[in-house]
Protein backbone atom coordinates (compact mmCIF):
# COMPACT_ATOMS: atom_id res chain seq x y z
CA UNK A 1 0.00 0.00 0.00
CA UNK A 2 2.55 2.51 0.77
CA UNK A 3 4.78 1.46 -2.50
CA UNK A 4 1.01 2.54 -4.34
CA UNK A 5 0.83 5.85 -2.53
CA UNK A 6 4.16 6.48 -3.28
CA UNK A 7 3.58 6.05 -6.85
CA UNK A 8 0.21 7.54 -6.65
CA UNK A 9 1.80 10.96 -5.25
CA UNK A 10 4.82 11.01 -8.01
CA UNK A 11 2.24 10.73 -10.37
CA UNK A 12 0.13 13.32 -9.58
CA UNK A 13 3.67 15.97 -8.49
CA UNK A 14 4.84 15.11 -12.39
CA UNK A 15 1.07 16.01 -13.48
CA UNK A 16 1.12 19.22 -11.44
CA UNK A 17 4.77 19.86 -12.75
CA UNK A 18 3.57 19.86 -16.17
CA UNK A 19 0.85 21.98 -16.24
CA UNK A 20 2.41 24.88 -14.92
CA UNK A 21 4.46 25.16 -18.23
CA UNK A 22 6.92 26.86 -19.19
CA UNK A 23 7.56 30.63 -20.71
CA UNK A 24 10.58 31.30 -23.03
CA UNK A 25 11.08 35.03 -23.91
CA UNK A 26 13.87 36.51 -25.92
CA UNK A 27 15.44 39.15 -27.73
CA UNK A 28 18.01 38.63 -30.03
CA UNK A 29 18.01 41.84 -32.74
CA UNK A 30 20.55 40.35 -34.80
CA UNK A 31 17.93 37.33 -35.55
CA UNK A 32 15.99 38.67 -38.75
CA UNK A 33 12.12 38.58 -38.88
CA UNK A 34 11.07 35.32 -39.97
CA UNK A 35 13.88 33.44 -38.22
CA UNK A 36 12.33 30.03 -36.89
CA UNK A 37 13.25 29.51 -32.98
CA UNK A 38 12.52 26.04 -31.79
CA UNK A 39 12.69 24.31 -28.32
CA UNK A 40 12.93 20.83 -27.96
CA UNK A 41 14.33 17.78 -25.27
CA UNK A 42 17.01 15.44 -26.34
CA UNK A 43 18.23 13.47 -23.25
CA UNK A 44 15.85 11.28 -23.39
CA UNK A 45 14.46 10.71 -26.91
CA UNK A 46 14.00 13.99 -29.62
CA UNK A 47 11.06 15.36 -28.67
CA UNK A 48 9.56 19.13 -30.37
CA UNK A 49 8.43 21.63 -27.17
CA UNK A 50 7.48 24.69 -29.08
CA UNK A 51 8.14 26.64 -32.09
CA UNK A 52 7.81 30.10 -33.07
CA UNK A 53 9.15 33.31 -35.40
CA UNK A 54 11.36 35.95 -34.15
CA UNK A 55 9.41 39.62 -35.23
CA UNK A 56 11.55 43.00 -34.30
CA UNK A 57 13.67 41.10 -32.57
CA UNK A 58 11.58 39.12 -29.99
CA UNK A 59 10.24 35.87 -29.60
CA UNK A 60 8.01 33.83 -26.88
CA UNK A 61 8.13 30.04 -26.49
CA UNK A 62 5.35 28.52 -24.59
CA UNK A 63 5.17 24.51 -23.60
CA UNK A 64 5.16 22.21 -21.20
CA UNK A 65 8.05 19.33 -20.07
CA UNK A 66 7.17 16.47 -17.61
CA UNK A 67 10.07 17.33 -15.43
CA UNK A 68 13.49 19.37 -16.18
CA UNK A 69 14.95 17.88 -18.88
CA UNK A 70 17.91 18.47 -20.98
CA UNK A 71 17.28 20.16 -24.35
CA UNK A 72 17.93 22.29 -27.24
CA UNK A 73 16.86 26.21 -28.60
CA UNK A 74 17.27 26.63 -32.15
CA UNK A 75 17.20 29.27 -34.87
CA UNK A 76 17.36 29.05 -38.53
CA UNK A 77 16.38 31.12 -40.99
CA UNK A 78 15.45 28.16 -43.88
CA UNK A 79 11.92 29.71 -44.84
CA UNK A 80 13.54 32.92 -45.53
CA UNK A 81 16.35 31.13 -47.54
CA UNK A 82 13.41 29.65 -49.57
CA UNK A 83 11.18 32.56 -49.76
CA UNK A 84 14.26 35.35 -50.82
CA UNK A 85 15.48 32.33 -53.07
CA UNK A 86 18.95 33.06 -51.20
CA UNK A 87 21.82 30.35 -52.01
CA UNK A 88 22.71 27.53 -49.90
CA UNK A 89 25.94 29.22 -47.91
CA UNK A 90 22.85 31.79 -46.99
CA UNK A 91 21.61 29.42 -44.39
CA UNK A 92 22.45 29.85 -41.10
CA UNK A 93 21.48 27.81 -37.54
CA UNK A 94 22.37 28.24 -34.11
CA UNK A 95 22.11 25.28 -31.49
CA UNK A 96 22.16 26.12 -27.55
CA UNK A 97 22.16 23.27 -25.04
CA UNK A 98 20.08 24.07 -21.84
CA UNK A 99 17.45 22.41 -19.57
CA UNK A 100 14.13 23.21 -20.10
CA UNK A 101 11.99 23.41 -17.20
CA UNK A 102 8.60 25.04 -16.54
CA UNK A 103 9.84 28.11 -15.72
CA UNK A 104 10.05 31.72 -16.83
CA UNK A 105 13.43 31.82 -18.95
CA UNK A 106 15.10 34.76 -20.60
CA UNK A 107 17.04 34.37 -23.61
CA UNK A 108 19.60 37.51 -24.05
CA UNK A 109 21.09 39.26 -27.06
CA UNK A 110 23.95 36.76 -27.47
CA UNK A 111 21.79 33.84 -27.16
CA UNK A 112 22.87 33.00 -23.46
CA UNK A 113 20.16 31.30 -21.43
CA UNK A 114 18.92 32.48 -17.85
CA UNK A 115 16.41 32.01 -15.04
CA UNK A 116 16.73 28.84 -13.21
CA UNK A 117 19.48 27.33 -11.35
CA UNK A 118 18.91 24.34 -13.06
CA UNK A 119 20.39 26.30 -15.99
CA UNK A 120 23.04 28.05 -13.68
CA UNK A 121 24.53 24.34 -12.72
CA UNK A 122 24.17 23.20 -16.17
CA UNK A 123 26.23 26.16 -17.51
CA UNK A 124 28.82 25.51 -14.88
CA UNK A 125 29.41 22.46 -15.98
CA UNK A 126 29.39 23.35 -19.51
CA UNK A 127 32.49 26.03 -18.74
CA UNK A 128 34.24 22.91 -16.97
CA UNK A 129 35.05 21.50 -20.76
CA UNK A 130 33.47 18.61 -22.75
CA UNK A 131 31.97 16.83 -20.32
CA UNK A 132 29.97 14.32 -22.25
CA UNK A 133 30.99 10.65 -21.41
CA UNK A 134 33.91 12.64 -19.40
CA UNK A 135 33.85 10.50 -16.12
CA UNK A 136 36.92 12.36 -14.79
CA UNK A 137 35.17 15.99 -15.04
CA UNK A 138 31.34 14.57 -14.09
CA UNK A 139 32.80 13.18 -11.06
CA UNK A 140 34.41 17.02 -10.52
CA UNK A 141 31.11 18.52 -10.49
CA UNK A 142 29.03 15.86 -8.83
CA UNK A 143 31.39 15.98 -5.98
CA UNK A 144 30.46 19.83 -5.61
CA UNK A 145 27.25 19.89 -6.18
CA UNK A 146 25.51 16.76 -4.64
CA UNK A 147 21.27 17.70 -5.02
CA UNK A 148 21.55 18.81 -8.34
CA UNK A 149 19.25 17.85 -11.12
CA UNK A 150 22.31 18.08 -13.70
CA UNK A 151 24.28 15.58 -11.33
CA UNK A 152 21.97 13.02 -11.15
CA UNK A 153 21.69 12.99 -14.80
CA UNK A 154 25.23 12.73 -15.31
CA UNK A 155 25.19 9.37 -12.77
CA UNK A 156 21.95 7.81 -14.46
CA UNK A 157 23.84 8.26 -17.51
CA UNK A 158 26.74 6.59 -15.99
CA UNK A 159 24.56 3.90 -14.92
CA UNK A 160 23.61 2.99 -18.97
CA UNK A 161 26.41 1.01 -19.40
CA UNK A 162 25.39 -2.81 -19.29
CA UNK A 163 28.37 -5.02 -18.01
CA UNK A 164 30.62 -2.08 -18.76
CA UNK A 165 30.82 -1.38 -14.75
CA UNK A 166 32.84 -3.04 -12.31
CA UNK A 167 30.75 -3.37 -8.92
CA UNK A 168 33.15 -0.50 -7.33
CA UNK A 169 32.34 1.60 -9.29
CA UNK A 170 28.38 1.00 -8.90
CA UNK A 171 28.65 1.30 -5.85
CA UNK A 172 30.47 4.77 -5.99
CA UNK A 173 27.50 5.92 -8.44
CA UNK A 174 24.84 4.10 -5.61
CA UNK A 175 26.50 6.80 -3.06
CA UNK A 176 27.01 9.38 -4.84
CA UNK A 177 23.04 11.07 -5.15
CA UNK A 178 21.50 11.50 -1.94
CA UNK A 179 18.25 13.37 -3.11
CA UNK A 180 16.94 15.55 -6.17
CA UNK A 181 14.49 18.13 -4.13
CA UNK A 182 13.71 20.01 -7.27
CA UNK A 183 13.34 16.72 -9.47
CA UNK A 184 11.80 13.66 -7.21
CA UNK A 185 11.48 11.56 -10.35
CA UNK A 186 14.70 11.79 -11.46
CA UNK A 187 15.91 10.71 -7.98
CA UNK A 188 13.59 7.13 -8.27
CA UNK A 189 14.82 6.82 -11.86
CA UNK A 190 18.55 6.98 -9.66
CA UNK A 191 17.62 4.32 -7.71
CA UNK A 192 16.27 2.02 -10.04
CA UNK A 193 19.25 2.36 -12.13
CA UNK A 194 21.26 1.44 -8.99
CA UNK A 195 19.48 -2.01 -8.24
CA UNK A 196 19.72 -2.82 -12.33
CA UNK A 197 23.38 -1.76 -12.61
CA UNK A 198 24.09 -4.00 -9.53
CA UNK A 199 22.94 -6.82 -11.68
CA UNK A 200 24.80 -6.13 -14.43
CA UNK A 201 28.86 -5.85 -13.43
CA UNK A 202 31.14 -7.28 -15.05
CA UNK A 203 31.84 -11.06 -14.25
CA UNK A 204 27.69 -11.32 -13.34
CA UNK A 205 25.30 -13.74 -15.24
CA UNK A 206 23.37 -12.76 -17.97
CA UNK A 207 20.20 -11.23 -17.72
CA UNK A 208 17.62 -12.96 -19.41
CA UNK A 209 15.59 -12.11 -22.51
CA UNK A 210 12.56 -13.01 -24.46
CA UNK A 211 13.63 -13.65 -27.92
CA UNK A 212 12.03 -14.65 -31.67
CA UNK A 213 14.02 -17.54 -33.06
CA UNK A 214 13.52 -17.71 -37.01
CA UNK A 215 10.42 -19.58 -37.05
CA UNK A 216 9.00 -17.02 -34.88
CA UNK A 217 8.75 -18.96 -32.26
CA UNK A 218 9.46 -17.42 -28.65
CA UNK A 219 12.41 -18.50 -26.38
CA UNK A 220 14.75 -17.24 -24.11
CA UNK A 221 18.33 -16.14 -24.48
CA UNK A 222 19.90 -18.06 -21.70
CA UNK A 223 18.45 -21.27 -23.40
CA UNK A 224 19.90 -20.67 -26.69
CA UNK A 225 23.68 -20.00 -25.09
CA UNK A 226 25.64 -22.60 -25.32
CA UNK A 227 27.19 -24.49 -22.34
CA UNK A 228 30.22 -25.89 -24.52
CA UNK A 229 33.06 -24.43 -23.02
CA UNK A 230 33.55 -21.83 -25.58
CA UNK A 231 33.60 -17.87 -25.98
CA UNK A 232 30.11 -16.57 -26.83
CA UNK A 233 29.91 -12.72 -28.74
CA UNK A 234 25.74 -11.88 -28.22
CA UNK A 235 25.41 -9.26 -30.79
CA UNK A 236 22.79 -6.88 -30.85
CA UNK A 237 21.75 -5.33 -34.00
CA UNK A 238 19.41 -3.91 -36.23
CA UNK A 239 18.17 -3.63 -39.88
CA UNK A 240 18.81 0.31 -39.59
CA UNK A 241 22.06 0.29 -38.07
CA UNK A 242 24.62 0.70 -40.70
CA UNK A 243 27.44 0.14 -38.30
CA UNK A 244 25.85 -3.07 -37.04
CA UNK A 245 25.43 -4.12 -40.38
CA UNK A 246 29.45 -2.78 -41.34
CA UNK A 247 30.53 -5.15 -38.25
CA UNK A 248 28.93 -8.35 -39.56
CA UNK A 249 32.08 -9.25 -42.53
CA UNK A 250 34.92 -8.14 -39.53
CA UNK A 251 33.03 -10.68 -37.23
CA UNK A 252 32.47 -13.18 -39.16
CA UNK A 253 36.34 -13.22 -39.92
CA UNK A 254 36.80 -13.26 -35.81
CA UNK A 255 34.73 -15.91 -36.05
CA UNK A 256 36.35 -18.07 -38.49
CA UNK A 257 40.04 -17.48 -36.90
CA UNK A 258 38.49 -18.59 -33.55
CA UNK A 259 36.10 -21.08 -34.42
CA UNK A 260 37.32 -23.89 -32.16
CA UNK A 261 36.48 -21.98 -29.23
CA UNK A 262 34.52 -18.88 -29.51
CA UNK A 263 30.88 -18.80 -31.58
CA UNK A 264 28.57 -16.13 -32.59
CA UNK A 265 24.83 -15.46 -31.54
CA UNK A 266 23.54 -12.68 -33.79
CA UNK A 267 20.49 -10.71 -31.95
CA UNK A 268 18.17 -8.22 -33.74
CA UNK A 269 16.50 -5.39 -32.19
CA UNK A 270 13.97 -4.74 -35.17
CA UNK A 271 10.46 -4.12 -34.20
CA UNK A 272 8.78 -5.38 -37.46
CA UNK A 273 9.60 -8.70 -38.53
CA UNK A 274 9.91 -8.51 -42.47
CA UNK A 275 12.65 -5.44 -41.74
CA UNK A 276 14.71 -7.74 -39.84
CA UNK A 277 14.31 -11.25 -42.29
CA UNK A 278 14.95 -8.45 -45.17
CA UNK A 279 18.42 -7.35 -43.69
CA UNK A 280 19.19 -11.70 -42.65
CA UNK A 281 18.37 -12.39 -46.49
CA UNK A 282 20.80 -9.44 -47.64
CA UNK A 283 23.54 -9.87 -45.05
CA UNK A 284 23.84 -13.80 -44.40
CA UNK A 285 25.38 -15.36 -41.38
CA UNK A 286 26.23 -18.31 -40.50
CA UNK A 287 25.59 -17.82 -36.84
CA UNK A 288 22.40 -18.55 -34.67
CA UNK A 289 19.79 -15.38 -35.50
CA UNK A 290 17.42 -14.19 -33.03
CA UNK A 291 15.02 -11.13 -32.63
CA UNK A 292 13.64 -9.53 -29.10
CA UNK A 293 10.27 -10.19 -28.34
CA UNK A 294 8.37 -6.71 -27.26
CA UNK A 295 9.04 -7.40 -23.68
CA UNK A 296 12.58 -8.36 -24.80
CA UNK A 297 12.97 -5.42 -26.37
CA UNK A 298 11.76 -3.40 -23.35
CA UNK A 299 13.84 -5.47 -20.64
CA UNK A 300 17.10 -4.95 -22.71
CA UNK A 301 17.15 -0.87 -22.97
CA UNK A 302 15.84 -0.98 -19.15
CA UNK A 303 17.13 -4.09 -17.18
CA UNK A 304 20.76 -3.84 -19.35
CA UNK A 305 20.62 0.03 -19.36
CA UNK A 306 22.04 0.29 -22.84
CA UNK A 307 22.37 4.17 -23.16
CA UNK A 308 23.76 4.38 -26.76
CA UNK A 309 21.21 1.66 -28.30
CA UNK A 310 23.34 -0.67 -30.63
CA UNK A 311 25.56 -2.16 -31.71
CA UNK A 312 25.64 -3.50 -28.40
CA UNK A 313 27.78 -6.52 -27.66
CA UNK A 314 27.83 -8.82 -24.79
CA UNK A 315 30.61 -11.24 -24.32
CA UNK A 316 30.72 -14.46 -22.36
CA UNK A 317 33.22 -16.50 -20.78
CA UNK A 318 33.59 -20.34 -21.17
CA UNK A 319 32.80 -20.45 -17.43
CA UNK A 320 28.71 -18.61 -18.74
CA UNK A 321 29.48 -15.24 -17.06
CA UNK A 322 29.56 -12.13 -18.89
CA UNK A 323 33.32 -10.80 -19.49
CA UNK A 324 32.14 -7.39 -20.08
CA UNK A 325 30.71 -5.26 -22.96
CA UNK A 326 32.89 -5.13 -25.72
CA UNK A 327 33.00 -1.30 -27.07
CA UNK A 328 34.39 -2.34 -30.58
CA UNK A 329 34.63 -5.16 -32.87
CA UNK A 330 38.40 -4.29 -32.83
CA UNK A 331 38.22 -4.76 -28.64
CA UNK A 332 36.68 -8.08 -29.37
CA UNK A 333 39.31 -9.27 -31.43
CA UNK A 334 42.33 -8.02 -28.72
CA UNK A 335 40.50 -9.70 -25.97
CA UNK A 336 40.25 -13.18 -27.66
CA UNK A 337 43.66 -12.60 -29.06
CA UNK A 338 44.61 -12.58 -25.21
CA UNK A 339 43.27 -15.70 -23.69
CA UNK A 340 42.98 -17.78 -26.91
Amino acid sequence: MKKILLLLLATLTISSYAQKGFVIQGYVPSLPDGTVVGIGENEDSITECATTVVKNGHFTLKGSVKRPVKGMLTTNNLDLVAQNHWPDDSIHWNYIDMFISNDEITVDKDLKIHGTQIQSDFDELQAMGEWLNNDTLSWSFIQTHPTSIVSAMLVNNMLKRGYGLQKTEVERLAQAIKAVPDDPSRFEEFKWRVEFARKTTVGAELIDLEIYDTNNKITHLKDVVPQNGKFVLIDFWASWCGQCLAAFPKLEAIGKAYQDNFTIIDLSIDVKEEAWRKAMAKHPQIWQQYRTTNQGYKDLFTKYQIGNGVPYFVLIAPNGKVMKSPQSVEEIKEILKQHL
